[in-house]
């Protein structure tokens, strides 16, 4: 069973599809009842009936109509996702043919199964080991090694795209029991603005799929550029290899976690969604390269200085190695400001992952220094 057939299996999509329509009926007299207060609210404070009576009419309608509009607004937006796949023949993959109630929005099987036929293409080759050389077992590990953290993140990639759909696809089922009680108290003055925030939240929610679609234009590509090398390559082709396929990952996991937030933002603020998908790739691409840099600047440090002065002089070139790989990642870092917006004063933020893989290994140095 693959990932995405197991999320499938473990959240039953058509029996929560099933439940919301029998007890949908339920929440629209709800949402009635509070159009009823609604409607004596307003007739209390207006000079005249006929506003209130209007309004009364208008929300009686749109909750009636609520389940309607809302296959209506996700109809638009596959619609959308199918006219950008329409732009290139390698994205008819995006589209969902003879969707259903319970169908997700887009279809990722073709490029999960990419990535399946590339962590296949690393592990199914006949390797050739021998096991009672036992100068080549440091080989073997770093191999496994590399073709373990391939498919793991592989496995990341695959679970946050599938994830993601089932998430979009759980809070539209679940809006359409809620949309019509909010659509009833548009009716209440005091929970107006809530009521106008979830139904701008639940638009957002439907154009997803587009923003995924919009991002995903450049998955493909990625993917389809990948070479798995075998696992007798040798082990500078295997890290290029798994290098190549974290930063192809890289903007699908990306794009698919930030696309919702980025066009939640547009529905309710406003924002450009394709400069902040831009710059919330670069930011991360940015922050994780000049870390890299400046941990692996304190270990050549450390590996220099350890082989001339033991571990006195292994603190000294962490320390001076620390301060070179800084200062070449200081262009990467400036990027990176730039991308995340210098004038909101972000900035990359630190991590503390790549500052103890760093330590972990100067102390091993200045140990067999």
């Amino acid at each position: 069973m693959t990932i995405s057939q197991w999320l499938n299996a473990l959240v039953p999509m058509l029996k929560i599809v099933g439940i919301v329509d029998v007890v949908l009926p339920a929440f629209i007299a709800v949402a009635f009842m509070i159009l009823v207060i609604g409607y004596y609210i307003g007739i209390l404070g207006s000079e005249s009936v006929f506003a209130p009576s209007t309004r009364l009419i208008v929300l009686f309608v749109c909750i009636a109509g609520a389940p309607w509009m809302q296959s209506i607004g996700q109809d638009i937006a596959n619609r959308l996702v199918g006219v950008i796949a329409d732009a290139d023949p390698g994205l008819n993959w995006l589209v969902v043919n003879n969707p259903y109630s319970d169908s997700l929005a887009l279809n990722f099987e073709k490029p999960f199964g990419i990535i399946g036929k590339y962590v296949a293409g690393k592990i199914g080759d006949n390797p050739q080991i021998s096991v009672w050389e036992l100068n080549k077992w440091a080989d073997y590990i770093m191999r496994s090694i590399f073709i373990m953290l391939t498919g793991l993140v592989a496995c990341f990639t695959v679970f946050v795209m599938q994830a993601m759909l089932v998430i979009q696809k759980l809070i539209m089922v679940f809006s359409k029991l809620l949309m019509p009680i909010w659509i009833a108290c548009l009716s209440l003055p005091a929970a107006q603005g809530s009521a106008q925030n979830f139904l701008k939240s639940v638009f957002g929610v439907m154009c997803w799929p587009v923003g995924w679609a919009i991002v995903h234009v450049g998955t493909m590509a990625g993917l389809q550029a990948l070479q798995p090398p075998s696992f007798n390559a040798q082990l500078g082709e295997l890290l290029l290899s798994f290098a190549s396929l974290t930063v192809v990952c890289l903007w699908p996991v990306v794009g698919t976690i930030g696309a919702p937030v980025l066009i939640a933002k547009m529905v309710t603020s406003g924002t450009n969604f394709a400069s902040g998908m831009v710059g919330a790739f670069s930011s991360t691409a940015g922050q994780h390269a000049a870390r890299g840099i400046q941990a692996g600047g304190s270990v050549t440090g450390a590996l220099f200085g350890g082989a001339m002065g033991g571990p006195a002089g292994a603190a000294a070139g962490a320390a001076r190695g620390g301060k070179v790989g800084s200062a070449l990642a200081l262009p990467i870092t400036s990027a990176t400001e730039s991308a995340e917006g210098v004038n909101e004063g972000r900035r990359a933020i630190p991590s503390s992952r790549s500052a103890k893989a760093a330590d972990s290994a100067i102390g091993l140095i200045k140990a067999r220094s």
